[in-house]
């Protein structure tokens, strides 16, 4: 049995996952609380200590990010493989309304079409440019219901994602 840890925003950053890590076996992954870059801007000073690998040595961390936008995912996680991260995590099952109402989070969700040309875009893009870098999903099972899940993962298996991890 494998155990990843949840990034719970304003508590889990690296003191916390270092500690924890220190001090518990077991956990094989720990994700960060999202990034979330914007157009035309890097990550904040927060964000970025968060990510440093000198403030992760020896944790198991994949950074998780939460965009709509091919672009700033794109580049973010073009970022994160040059700091020597293996894997970015795309945030899709934040339920939050300020996250849903821009479209990002589980509100991406609520466009299939456009999450499958996300994906065909990051995917083409990366496996280009950062050909080592596996991509994961965190994700809801639908926007507005469980009927939504079958569409969903028929999208994410046109992909090679590296694992889905349903919130």
């Amino acid at each position: 049995m494998k155990y990843y840890f949840a990034p719970m925003e304003g508590i889990t950053g690296y003191i916390f996952r270092n500690a924890h890590h220190a001090c518990f076996s077991g956990v094989e992954r720990y994700y960060t609380p999202f990034l979330a870059p914007g157009s035309g801007k890097g990550f904040s000073a927060r964000e970025l200590r968060d990510i440093l690998p000198e403030n992760n040595r020896g944790t198991p961390v994949t950074p998780q990010v939460l965009t709509c936008r091919e672009e700033d995912f794109i580049k973010a996680s073009k970022t994160l493989a040059g700091y020597g991260y293996g894997e970015v995590n795309l945030n899709l099952g934040c339920p939050s309304g300020t996250v849903t109402a821009k479209g990002k989070g589980a509100g991406f969700l609520a466009d299939p079409e456009r999450l499958d040309r996300f994906l065909d875009c990051v995917f083409s893009e990366l496996s280009a440019s950062c050909p080592g870098l596996r991509i994961s999903i965190k994700t809801r099972i639908g926007y507005v219901s469980e009927e939504e899940f079958p569409a969903l993962l028929e999208i994410f298996n046109r992909y090679p994602v590296s694992g889905l991890i349903v919130h």
